[in-house]
């Protein structure tokens, strides 16, 4: 099932143009605490943000994982790094093929990463408890090639994404999408 798609995040709005009040710092889980999960329960929440925003049905499409966390802050400056069980769980649920972690710059240049087919590097905030069982997750992709696919235009987006938990099953039920300038990207 496709998520429901939000036009805007009025709060990263909000807070993007400088209107956040103290924590105007804030911007991923703005509000939010991070969730208490474990590694497994993480993994499974970015797979179904991950499932959200490509079609992993498709055996072209290559997902690899960036370990590095998102900051809460403007910009893609690395945070925490995930546990290995997170990615142990997100390759046994098949959203991803294997780690890439690229030079954080801002050369808008294409990546290059060692996989079998050229694709989508993911990035994950931490996991925001929201109401009950609802979590939200930013996610940042970029393009990258591989050593035989050749120069590729760079394509970079993020998305936020509220995630329902039923029993031991995570969906993404609602998608944000976030506008460049929270990632630092002036272009």
């Amino acid at each position: 099932m496709h998520p429901i798609r939000i036009v805007a995040i009025a709060l990263a709005a909000h807070v993007a143009s400088g209107c956040g009040g103290d924590d105007s710092a804030v911007l991923r889980g703005h509000g939010l605490s991070v969730a208490t999960l474990s590694p497994e329960a993480q993994g499974r929440v970015y797979d179904a943000a991950a499932r959200a925003a490509f079609d992993l049905n498709d055996p072209n499409q290559s997902l690899l994982l960036d370990r590095r966390g998102l900051p809460r802050t403007v910009g893609l400056a690395a945070a925490d790094t995930w546990p290995e069980a997170v990615e142990t769980e997100m390759r046994r649920l098949g959203s991803i093929k294997g780690v890439c972690q690229p030079a954080i710059t801002a050369s808008r240049k294409t990546v290059k990463c060692a996989a079998a087919l050229p694709g989508y590097i993911v990035r994950f905030s931490p996991v925001f408890a929201m109401a009950g069982d609802t979590v939200e997750v930013y996610l940042f992709a970029q393009n990258y090639d591989n050593a035989s696919s050749g120069y590729t235009t760079p394509l970079r987006f993020e998305r936020a994404y509220q995630v329902l938990r039923s029993g031991d099953t995570w969906r993404a039920a609602r998608e944000g999408r976030i506008p460049k300038e929270v990632r630092g990207d002036k272009r």
